[in-house]
């Protein structure tokens, strides 16, 4: 049962110390042994716990690595959230990279291991499907190659063909639409062509093919959407320091010899101005996945602005899974850069990944320099908002028109914690260098809103709010 493996990448630190784990931003020390099922932190940190990520930290050593998983199966007929499928899959793949790169060969640490494959193969998340159906393909690529197993590798492979030929877009952006998401699954991706290469098995040789075209239009996408500092856009459930960062996964492509597929962004929905002195990216797709919108926010017709490398206007990104008032708002429309109408967000989000009636967007027209598009998000309150952008290198220039009576219609424009701005007769000039102005409006007010860069993180800083009636021309001038 002994496999190769050597590391392509490691996992973020997260195991500090003697029973000392910090998950999320919340660091929890363990007395004595350590509490598998512990649900002080909701759980998404359990579920952390579970994963055991941090077996494949970078400088972990062995002893301490046996000593955790030993710890887990003296607990294991105990354990409750961590036997989930989604947990047990990612366990899974460390476990298996784990004992692989050290070379051990312990009976009991297998027989977990076939425990969490047998479960996993007769619990595939279908009802969730997404990246959880994915990450169950994943773990039982994994397992397939560590035991030899025809049926695991039967199971993967079909999974595998269905969902990376169903998730990946045709512009490569998984269909969650999430940087964060893509760059994990990307990761994933990677890793199983990396077991492959080091392991060859006929069972496995088939399905070769389509890992590298699938890594290689994912590769593409990800090129597509990093910015030239190597930060993604926090748009849709994404932060940072919980998916690899580009630049890492850029290498790990590099090291596999996989190739960009040089696609356009364009089923996403994504649109990425790369000009010598700013970014814009423009989000006029759908909400994704139709049927799985579970990441998905009230976002249509959000923007971010980079400018010299450095973040200017941004989404304010998430700060938690759990559902309530936090996770409700993070999602809304007024906590990204577009329009709302009437107090309402243009999509009906809900609970903590639910979305009901929610907006259709039409690009109306797009060429090199402009692109211009409509959603019905309002169509009840009898208002079709369009919104048009246009650019050249010193001036992007934002339309918004709304068709019908719109009552109480604002525009929203969140500032980076980090940016200084001072305000002007009519908008804002902005590190004393840009500025932005704004044409129709009725009143141009500052807010305060919180920042959210990684998981339980968050940083006041400051948004636009403008409040208009039937259009809107915003003007943002660089020098």
């Amino acid at each position: 049962m002994k496999i190769k493996w050597i590391d392509g990448l490691y996992n973020p630190k997260t195991y500090l110390r003697n029973n000392t784990f910090k998950f999320i931003n919340i660091e929890h020390s363990f007395e004595n042994k350590i509490n598998w099922n512990l649900s002080t932190y909701k759980k998404l940190w359990l579920y952390n716990l579970n994963y055991f990520d941090f077996l494949n930290q970078e400088a972990l050593s062995k002893e301490e690595g046996v000593k955790l998983i030993h710890e887990f199966i003296d607990t294991y007929p105990s354990v409750i959230d961590g036997k989930e499928s989604y947990p047990t899959a990612l366990r899974l793949i460390n476990w298996i990279k784990f004992i692989s790169r050290h070379q051990i060969e312990d009976p009991c640490i297998f027989g977990v291991i076939q425990a969490d494959a047998q479960r996993l193969c007769n619990n595939l998340e279908y009802h969730l499907l997404g990246n959880h159906l994915l990450e169950n393909a994943f773990a039982l690529w994994f397992s397939a190659h560590l035991f030899n197993n025809s049926r695991y590798f039967k199971i993967a492979k079909h999974l595998l063909k269905k969902e990376l030929e169903e998730q990946i877009l045709t512009d490569g952006g998984h269909f969650e639409l999430s940087p964060m998401y893509h760059q994990l699954m990307l990761y994933r991706v990677l890793d199983c062509i990396h077991l492959s290469k080091l392991n060859p098995n006929k069972f496995a040789i088939d399905l070769y093919p389509l890992l590298i075209q699938k890594a290689s239009q994912m590769l593409s996408w990800l090129e597509n959407i990093t910015y030239t500092n190597g930060e993604i856009p926090l748009v849709n459930d994404s932060v940072n320091k919980i998916s690899p960062d580009s630049n890492s996964l850029f290498s790990y492509c590099e090291k596999l010899q996989i190739s960009s597929a040089h696609m356009k962004l364009s089923a996403s929905g994504y649109r990425m101005v790369k000009a010598s002195n700013f970014e814009l990216l423009m989000d006029v797709g759908q909400i994704g996945a139709s049927y799985q919108p579970g990441h998905a926010h009230a976002d249509t017709f959000n923007f971010e602005l980079y400018i010299n490398n450095t973040p200017v206007f941004v989404d304010t990104g998430i700060s938690t899974y759990n559902v309530g008032d936090i996770r409700a708002k993070e999602r809304s429309t007024e906590a990204h850069n577009s329009v709302v109408v009437n107090n309402i967000s243009s999509s009906v989000v809900w609970s903590g990944f639910r979305v009901a009636k929610r907006a259709k967007v039409t690009i109306e027209n797009e060429l090199e320099q402009s692109i211009q598009a409509s959603h019905d998000g309002y169509l009840n309150l009898g208002v079709l908002h369009k919104r048009a952008w246009a650019w050249n290198p010193h001036k992007i220039s934002i339309i918004d028109d709304l068709s019908g009576t719109p009552k109480n219609a604002k525009a929203y424009f969140h500032f980076h914690p980090e940016v200084n701005f001072k305000a002007t007769d009519n908008g804002f000039k902005i590190n004393n260098k840009h500025s932005i102005c704004f044409e129709n409006a009725i009143s141009i007010n500052t807010k305060i809103f919180e920042f959210a860069p990684e998981f339980n993180k968050r940083i006041n800083s400051t948004c636009i709010e403008v409040i208009f009636n039937k259009q809107l021309k915003t003007s943002i001038l660089i020098e």
